[in-house]
């Protein structure tokens, strides 16, 4: 008769989880041996939200589920920034955690919470696995994970009974699904038919159905100029004509231009979460999305919940006539005119985010992953970056949670075996330091790229563009030399554009993790003369 523990690895194994990242306690040891006994890879981390940030990475990367794990009490709290980060940047992930001794609970108070009241605001749902229903509990989780909007769920148990025989008789069956519906083509095309400037929007629920080539074929026969948000770069191609820019980050992106002289949004797997300017267009709004339209509600002169490939393919190539100036012809001018910006030039022994950018994109290959941590140079990158493939840039964005970055490049590394380059911040990563350590024992090839200006510098420039002090935003780093060191890490500072790309082709030829520690003047960041 299967136990609890072995029927939780049963069930993950069943879903193809192959890795499950955490930080065990000793309320673990049997949840730990069943998933061992079942293959399953573990992987220790040093904080527990970094198992969730992993785990989402892996998520998005392989369209499976990502798993993290951690003990209860303090593993469990420490897991909420990661937890929330699934939450709001929609990630299907599952955390178990484990839970006090229902026997000892009202004589025991040690490490002791609601962990169910604990997660119910950020996961889908949050639930202890016991011999009566640990099987359906777990079969619940794992399906609510990907229906409707995906987000994280939460299962707790107990190490008093994880190795406790079921007691149910069968596991629970999955409700059936309902029947497909047949999108309203015609009432597209009828809304399309006056349309001259049409405009497409991406948002993060493009996954896990990958819908690209047909989101390129509709771009091309409307003649529309198409936007994406930050977890959605890469759906279409950067040097795509049709491609016009990135929103999400400030309220003054620049490609909201476009979307200010659209006379129709087709907004494609869109989330508001991504937003930092509240979406306030009164501009007819085609809405289609894998989930319904809720969270905030949009309003929509045609909202359409379903397969967004299959609804894109239901309406084929739809009949406008754009207007001459429109579409690849406007692209090309809004992009003309961003390209015309100058560049600053960086102090004495300073690059600018401007030049590391442009050597990065110059010295990697166009399928490189990139991930960002949050601050400035989340803000940059997002907005300059030009990603060429699909799930190649990785960002915490919905919740924007430091320490992301570091977390995020690490899984990407270990699922795909490839180079992958992290641009994070010198405070977000003193919040994941430890996980360097990760790097060379796994044996991965991850550019830590650290820009190294010693302060927040986000809140910091808010502060000198009021007037204010820099209070709170500044601080003295480490050297960084001896932290590679330390880790058995290659090191490069880089104080001029050719440092830099000299660091980056050192990297790529020896195929090892290399922290670069990069000198950076953030003077050239937008947010150090525009509001955010």
């Amino acid at each position: 008769m299967s136990t609890i523990a072995e029927s939780l690895a049963q069930q993950l194994v069943a879903a193809g989880v192959q890795h499950i990242y955490g930080l065990p306690g000793g309320e673990n040891v049997e949840a730990l041996d069943a998933l061992w006994r079942r293959g399953i890879e573990f992987v220790l981390v040093t904080n527990e939200s970094s198992a969730c940030y992993m785990a989402a990475t892996e998520a998005r990367l392989t369209g499976r589920i990502g798993v993290a794990l951690t003990t209860l009490g303090p593993g469990a709290t420490n897991a909420c920034a990661g937890m929330a980060h699934a939450h709001l940047d929609r990630a299907p992930i599952a955390l178990i955690t484990a839970a006090a001794d229902p026997d000892l609970r009202d004589r025991h108070s040690h490490q002791a919470l609601d962990l169910q009241a604990l997660f119910a605001p950020i996961c889908k749902y949050s639930a202890e696995l016991a011999p009566a229903n640990a099987q359906a509990r777990i079969q619940q989780a794992l399906r609510l994970t990907r229906t409707g909007r995906p987000g994280p769920v939460h299962l707790s148990l107990p190490n008093s009974l994880a190795s406790a025989p079921i007691t149910e008789a069968t596991a629970a069956a999955s409700p059936a699904k309902p029947a497909p519906q047949n999108p309203p083509v015609s009432e597209i095309r009828t809304l399309l038919a006056d349309k001259r400037k049409p405009i497409i929007v991406l948002g993060l629920g493009l996954e896990p159905g990958r819908p690209y080539a047909q989101i390129r074929q509709l771009a091309e026969s409307l003649g529309a100029p198409v936007v994406d948000t930050p977890k959605s770069k890469g759906a279409l191609s950067a040097a795509h004509p049709l491609f016009a820019g990135t929103i999400g980050l400030t309220r003054y992106d620049p490609a909201y231009a476009l979307l200010d002289e659209a006379d129709c949004i087709i907004a494609l797997g869109f989330d508001v979460v991504e937003l930092v300017k509240p979406w306030d267009y009164a501009t007819p709004l085609i809405w289609i999305a894998n989930w319904g339209n809720q969270a905030p509600r949009l309003d929509c002169a045609l909202e359409i919940t379903g397969d967004i490939g299959e609804v894109l393919e239901s309406l084929a190539t739809p009949t406008t006539r754009p207007a001459p100036d429109w579409g690849a012809a406007r692209t090309r001018r809004f992009r003309q005119r961003l390209a015309a910006r100058s560049s600053p030039n960086a102090a004495a022994g300073r690059i600018s985010p401007q030049a590391f950018l442009t050597l990065l994109r110059a010295h990697t290959p166009a399928d490189i992953i990139l991930s960002t941590d949050v601050g400035s140079h989340k803000i940059f990158a997002a907005l300059e970056w030009p990603a060429l493939q699909p799930n190649g840039y990785f960002v915490s964005n919905g919740l924007s949670a430091m320490g992301f970055g570091l977390c995020s490049a690490i899984a990407a590394a270990k699922v795909t075996r490839q180079p992958v380059v992290c641009i994070t911040g010198d405070a977000g990563l003193a919040m994941v330091l430890g996980e360097l350590g990760l790097l060379a024992r796994l044996g991965l090839s991850v550019l830590v790229a650290v820009m190294n200006d010693s302060a927040l510098d986000l809140i910091r420039s808010a502060q000198r563009r009021r007037g204010k002090a820099a209070v709170g935003t500044e601080f003295a780093n480490p050297d960084y030399r001896h932290i590679a060191a330390a880790f058995g890490l290659a090191y490069q500072k880089v104080e001029s554009p050719a440092d830099c790309a000299a660091g980056i082709r050192a990297w790529l030829e020896q195929g090892t993790t290399m922290l670069l520690d990069v000198m950076l003047d953030p003077d050239g960041y937008p947010t150090s003369s525009n509001p955010a």
